[in-house]
């Protein structure tokens, strides 16, 4: 299948190329786009360390698997916002091993990385054992959401990656359902970062949880009690 390659900046520059059109098997993903780019011009590595990937006008990861016609940018950071940390974000299906997510943030420059690692735990307070949590989630809008507080994390701290990844579907006790890391040159700014990733995710994402146990089923936020409710007269 042909997709449409485009590059910016300073990998336009180097590269000297802007648009180009690739031959790619079926099934080929955005990641396979940037390891051609590797072998083709191996002097634009240190900047393709760094790139985010944009297929059809959205953001989105490498993994994203791309259709005939499909238009691909490799954008290399911008001047000013998030700087020249790098980001990655997405919501997942599988959970993802953590040395993967630890080469996502590694940097040369960086002098100590954070990963904090949801997991579903058996137990809710005031409800009692919990066998899975089964998450749905506003896709389109959570994919920008999460970026967006990737480049906030980046713009408050001087960090030198980013990575948050999101659990969507049937999850079992034990498993993963949200990964936040942060590299950084010193370890006080990446723990920092990735406390405000987490809360923020929590805080502004549209991830829906409901808790399945013995005692049947509730969605959080929904079917609990509301705190110091009033009903109006």
């Amino acid at each position: 299948m042909k997709v449409r390659l485009l590059m910016f900046g300073a990998l336009s520059a180097t590269t000297g190329v802007h648009e180009q059109f690739l031959d790619l098997p079926e099934n080929a993903t955005a990641g396979a786009v940037l390891r051609w780019v590797a072998a083709e011009y191996p002097e634009a590595g240190p900047i393709l360390d760094r790139v985010s990937v944009a297929v059809n006008l959205e953001t989105t990861g490498f993994d994203r698997i791309l259709a005939p016609d499909d238009e691909v940018a490799l954008l290399p950071p911008v001047a000013g916002g998030a700087g020249t940390a790098k980001i990655t974000t997405g919501v997942r299906t599988e959970a993802v091993p953590i040395d993967e997510v630890m080469e996502l943030v590694a940097d040369p420059g960086a002098g100590g990385t954070v990963v904090f690692v949801g997991t579903v735990r058996e137990q809710s307070e005031g409800w009692g054992e919990v066998n899975q949590l089964s998450y749905s989630i506003y896709r389109e809008m959570a994919e920008t959401m999460l970026r967006r507080v990737a480049e906030e994390a980046a713009e408050r701290w001087p960090l030198t990656a980013v990575c948050i990844l999101h659990r969507v579907g049937d999850l079992a006790v034990g498993d993963q359902t949200v990964i936040i890391a942060c590299s950084a040159p010193h370890r006080q700014e990446a723990f920092e970062a990735a406390r405000y990733g987490i809360d923020e995710v929590k805080r502004r994402v549209p991830v829906w949880k409901k808790e399945i146990g013995p005692g049947g089923d509730r969605w959080i936020g929904v079917d609990q009690p509301a705190e110091h409710a009033e009903v109006p007269t």
